[in-house]
């Protein structure tokens, strides 16, 4: 490969031993060798071959960002429909994922109410100012990110925290009640409940979007 005259037989070289880390489910070290291809040297069609190899590189390495945006590049989409369309369900562009699912399905018009149908029970984005909103409600942020015992177990908590405080307060031991109910509120309310609502939704929408694009997959293979 280093002894090669021409950038061709390097190209050729690198790819293939690409291809071989690929099928060995090496696929890191696939991509790092891919990115040693000098593109600019190569043809159109090489180049769109190289970004497609990526594309499904990244995907196997589960960076569906990346995947999605070597198979645009390539120019290539629009001959891989059901990857497209499985790449563009994982990145929330539900709507552009719907109409590529359905080109892959075609006409088989069986498909084709399998795919409506699923992508009627497609998962909505959870928004984090409205977990951050619901979480001054306990236990309704643990629930809107699908945690209702965790909520349950804050709504206690925070009750106890609080009850605390004004127990403490009524009975003139201010210091107490303010320093120490704080000091309680702090860890039962920010820590456990607001802040960890907060860290939770990104873990929420992953795990949603990963589910529905995997089903997307295994409906319409690739």
């Amino acid at each position: 490969m280093f002894d090669a005259d021409d950038p061709a037989s390097v190209h050729e070289a690198l790819f293939s031993k690409a291809e071989c880390y690929a099928e060995a489910s090496c696929y890191e070290d696939a991509l790092r060798t891919l990115d040693r291809i000098r593109l600019y040297l190569l043809s159109p069609e090489d180049i769109s071959e190289v970004l497609l190899f990526k594309a499904r590189c990244c995907k196997e390495t589960g960076d569906a960002g990346a995947a999605l945006g070597y198979l645009e590049e390539s120019g290539l989409a629009g001959d891989y429909p059901s990857l497209y369309s499985v790449l563009l369900a994982s990145s929330w562009r539900l709507s552009e994922s719907r109409e590529w699912a359905l080109k892959s399905a075609g006409e088989d018009s069986s498909l084709r109410d399998e795919v409506m149908r699923l992508f009627k029970k497609a998962p909505s984005l959870k928004k984090e100012g409205t977990a951050a909103a619901l979480s001054f409600i306990p236990p309704a942020g643990h629930i809107y990110l699908k945690e209702p015992g965790r909520g349950v177990a804050s709504m206690i908590l925070n009750a106890g925290a609080a009850a605390f405080t004004v127990v403490e307060i009524l009975d003139h031991s201010w210091i107490t009640g303010i320093l120490g109910g704080g000091i309680l509120l702090n860890e039962t309310f920010f820590k456990a409940n607001l802040s960890r609502n907060l860290s939770r939704l990104q873990e929420v929408n992953k795990k949603s979007i990963e589910e529905f694009s995997a089903s997307l997959e295994a409906l319409l293979g690739d």
